[in-house]
Order: C-alpha cells, then sequence, then structure tokens
C-alpha cells in the first residue's frame, strides 16, 4: 500500500542509512583490533627471534674459538676462560656487568657477546673422564704425565632459562 505524496523508489529511510552505517563501523573496528593484535604479535616475536639469533651467534663464536685454539693453552679460572686462538691471538670469555664479553687480549677490546647473563659456568672435561673447575690441572700419574683436554662445557643462566652447550675438543696429529 502507497502512501499519498510518496514515491515507491524513494530509497532508504534515516533508520536503515544509521543501522548500514553501525554494521560497517562495526566490521571496521574488528577488522583494525585483528590488525593491532598480528602487529603486537609481530612485534614480540621479532624480539624472541633476536635474542634467540643473539644466543645461537655467541655459541657458535664459542665453539669456533675452541676449535680454532691450541688446548694446550687453554687456562679456566674462577673469572673466565682463556685461550690462544691461531690467527687472532690470545682471548678471553668471561662475565663482565651482567654480559658474556669475549675479550681480546693483546688489543684490550671487550665484543659483548650475549646480554643479560645472570651466570656463566665453564667445566672441563679431561682424558681420564674427570670434570674440573679449573685448567690446567697438575700432572698426574706415575710418570706425570699431563692429561688431555677432551670437551669443554658452558652453561649460560638467562633470564629465559639455562643453556648448556658441550664442545668436544679436537684431538689428532698436530693437537
Amino acid at each position: 500500500m502507497n502512501r499519498p505524496g510518496r514515491a515507491t523508489d524513494a530509497g532508504l529511510t534515516l533508520v536503515e542509512v544509521l543501522v548500514a552505517l553501525a554494521l560497517f563501523s562495526l566490521i571496521g573496528l574488528s577488522g583494525f583490533a585483528m590488525l593491532d593484535n598480528i602487529l603486537r604479535v609481530r612485534a614480540g616475536t621479532e624480539a624472541r627471534l633476536e635474542r634467540l639469533a643473539e644466543i645461537d651467534t655467541a655459541l657458535t663464536l664459542f665453539s669456533r674459538d675452541l676449535h680454532q685454539s691450541d688446548p694446550q693453552t687453554l687456562i679456566k679460572d674462577q673469572q673466565r676462560l682463556a685461550m690462544v686462538r691461531f690467527g687472532t691471538g690470545p682471548l678471553a670469555w668471561l662475565p663482565v656487568d651482567g654480559a658474556l664479553v669475549r675479550r681480546q687480549v693483546a688489543s684490550g677490546f671487550d665484543q659483548q657477546i650475549v646480554a643479560d647473563v645472570s651466570t656463566m659456568a665453564v667445566r672441563v672435561l679431561d682424558s681420564a673422564g674427570t670434570w674440573h673447575d679449573t685448567w690446567p690441572q697438575p700432572r698426574t700419574g706415575a710418570i706425570g704425565l699431563p692429561l688431555s683436554l677432551r670437551a669443554v662445557e658452558l652453561r649460560l643462566e638467562l633470564p629465559e632459562g639455562a643453556i648448556t652447550r658441550l664442545i668436544d675438543m679436537p684431538t689428532g696429529p698436530g693437537r
């Protein structure tokens, strides 16, 4: 039934326009909320991945330093792990102000490798299968043969948890 004075093809009423606008607003708001959430998750993931890359780089560098050093020059005391790396000279790994630092002894250059390290612990495994907190050990046995180095264990206490890496030391001719 048609009202007098109103055409049947007059268009939308004000209420219909307001309902459509409200629906589009809700759809837009939910889209914006999803985008905001995705961006926050992405930022958190990137930060974690950067931290993981920092730790992985440190462990790789530590392993390379050990493999490219002369095992007979390794010195482990309560404060540091020192070695002479072929090509770069004396190096030391030590905790400094809550960070793991790689120090080039000749130049005195300190390179912060990992931040937020609460504890760095290093143990050394000898050829007899005994773990030591210091190295080198005194000569042993009836003829006083020195013990050789078999492995080095690095343990880092981080806010994310503890990480332990065991590095086999190369042995054989020329080592």
